[in-house]
């Protein structure tokens, strides 16, 4: 046994350092030259033989193996990639007083489907598609048209630097970075583009600054030097208190630029024109506007009820208008509060919320606010009501009610509006 051992060292070795293509060939000639000589038996060499095979089927799979691997192996960043998306179906009732209009009733889909990938520990790129139209305040389709097929946009592409974890670079177009208690100012559905920093830095156990400074385009002319863009600094705050309470509140300053004088939003998809416009229906005003935003909640209370919060907003612009009522509609004010639990993921989970909102004119750009609210109008006012309850892990139910009426009345179609939205939405 112990000769037998020896001679498989001894080919085992001849193969590796002269490359010997397999025991059938130089290998197997061997064998049969040491049968001859006496110096293996037919058994020995048979079982020899054996033993170079399964040790030639294991050469074979390991070089296989490694060169599957090598194949088959997923890249660093697919293996950081994120997925995720919802579809949302809805039907939507819409009552409007003074407008000479019937009710009106509809079904309405979206679609929102979003990749992010960190490329490497720095480096992030993300991008989103959603239905919608050139509309950057909706991503509802309407079903109409006889089973017509419905539109699907980019919704956001980015790409995110991010030099430590608590500040990052952000470019192209992306998610709404400025925090904000409610919609009074930005509906949910835009996605800003150009530029932004933002940072959150935890202070201490209890404190957390956060912040973003962004400079944003609105338009891009052909054939004028003086694009409009808005730039924007928030700083902000969350305060861990006893008890299970908090405090986040921010301060934020808007300058926007080459908009007073330009007619760029005028009757298009992007503005509805309730801001102050000349004969020409060019922007009398820039709009520059100082807005603050607090929230105070709790998040853990014994009972039925978890969780409790009250929040507003506020917005006040330089403009002076000076209506017709010898008074400035240079601001908006938002107050609410909602209860519940805090996120609707699981079953059983729910929240109620409720607003009453007042934006004034020109308190400001009538392109930003929530489109669901008087049409997406400044020189508007009203209540919201929410209800959200999970039916099952991830997949929701809801209910939203409006009630919102003009400020000041032109004396044509003064309409007063009610909308109730009935939403099924399910999250992957």
């Amino acid at each position: 046994m112990k000769k037998l051992c020896l001679v498989v060292l001894a080919l085992i070795a001849l193969s590796v350092f002269t490359n010997s293509p397999s025991w059938a060939g130089s290998d197997g000639k061997l064998i049969n030259k040491l049968v001859e000589k006496n110096i293996l038996t037919k058994s020995e060499a048979e079982e020899l033989i054996l033993q170079m095979q399964a040790e030639e089927e294991k050469e074979i799979m390991a070089v296989a193996g490694k060169e599957a691997s090598k194949v088959l192996e997923v890249p660093k960043w697919a293996e950081n990639m994120k997925v995720k998306g919802d579809v949302r179906a809805r039907y939507q009732h819409q009552d409007e007083k003074n407008d000479n209009n019937p009710d009106r009733n509809r079904g309405r889909v979206r679609l929102r489907l979003g990749v992010e990938s960190e490329v490497n520990d720095q480096w992030t790129a993300g991008f989103g598609i959603a239905t919608g139209s050139n509309d950057p305040r909706s991503t509802n389709q309407t079903l109409e048209n006889t089973f017509s097929t419905k539109d699907i946009r980019l919704d956001y592409a980015y790409v995110k630097y991010s030099p430590a974890k608590w500040t990052s670079l952000w470019l192209g177009k992306f998610q709404n970075p400025i925090w904000g208690t409610k919609d009074l100012l930005w509906d949910s559905d835009i996605t800003p583009e150009g530029a932004a920093v933002t940072f959150n830095y935890e202070v201490s156990k209890n404190l957390d600054i956060f912040g973003t400074l962004g400079g944003f385009i609105l338009e891009e002319f052909s054939n004028k030097a003086n694009d409009p863009y808005m730039i924007v600094v928030q700083p902000g705050i969350n305060v861990k208190l006893p008890g299970s309470m908090y405090i986040k509140a921010a301060a934020s300053y808007y300058e926007f630029d080459n908009v007073k004088g330009n007619n760029w939003t005028a009757g298009g998809a992007y503005g509805i024109g309730i801001n102050s416009r000349d004969a020409a229906g060019n922007w009398k005003y820039d709009h520059d506007a100082f807005a603050a935003d607090l929230e105070f909640g709790i998040t853990k209370i014994p009972g039925p009820i978890p969780y409790a919060a009250v929040f507003g907003q506020y917005v006040k612009s330089d403009v002076d208008s000076n209506n017709v009522y010898g008074k400035d509609d240079d601001t908006g004010w938002l107050a609410g509060f909602k209860f519940g639990h805090k996120k609707v993921k699981d079953f059983g989970d729910w929240q109620v919320k409720y607003n009453y909102r007042r934006l004034e004119r020109d308190a400001w750009p009538d392109f930003l606010p929530d489109s669901d609210f008087y049409d997406g109008e400044t020189n508007a006012k009203g209540h919201e009501a929410e209800f959200e309850f999970g039916i099952r892990k991830n997949v929701t139910i809801g209910l939203d009610y409006y009630n919102t009426k003009e400020i000041r009345k032109s004396g044509v179609n003064d309409k007063d509006q009610q909308i109730l939205q009935a939403d099924l939405v399910v999250k992957f």
